[in-house]
């Protein structure tokens, strides 16, 4: 039962957050043009902050499986949370050096929107990291051991004793 609340949860964090941006970042049906256009920002939105927490998914895995070990849920909330993070880094940094080069300041190429941007985009990339999480709890299945069966290990067995 606990499973199946953390999967209704997980989805509704999933989508929930990729409906509200529908909701503010698509026009009003007055101010439409029509095809495509009106979604292009919901479009490059919803890539920039997914994208980013899974790519820091995309990084836990692959340590995890060059180290040969299993991850907690606990573990794909920080790795989202870190993608995040580390994609506003670059973003801030990038939008930096192109206002730099193009109108040469820092603050040239958004102005003074880096702090709401940077805001929401960890926001809605937390939002995005747990419901992942709770996604990765429901669908990994009972927890064990990485690489261990049953009856395997060092605690499994009494100790020998020499002959």
């Amino acid at each position: 039962m606990t499973r199946i609340a953390a999967l209704i949860v997980a989805l509704l964090l999933i989508v929930g957050s990729g409906w509200w941006l529908m909701s503010v970042t698509v026009p009003v049906p007055k101010y439409r043009k029509g095809g495509f256009a009106d979604f292009l920002f919901l479009a490059q939105t919803l890539s920039v902050i997914y994208g980013s927490v899974l790519l820091g998914i995309a990084a836990l895995w692959l340590s995890a499986r060059r180290a040969g070990r299993s991850f907690h849920p606990v573990e794909v909330f920080v790795a989202g949370f870190l993608g995040a993070s580390a994609g506003c880094i670059l973003f801030v940094f990038g939008g930096g050096l192109y206002g730099v080069v193009k109108y040469r300041n820092f603050y040239g190429a958004i102005g003074n929107l880096w702090g709401m941007l940077v805001i929401f985009w960890e926001i809605l990339g937390v939002v995005v990291a747990a419901g992942l999480a709770l996604f990765y709890y429901t669908w990994r299945g009972p927890a064990r051991p990485s690489g261990a069966g049953p009856g395997t290990g060092r605690l499994s067995s009494p100790p020998r004793l020499p002959s």
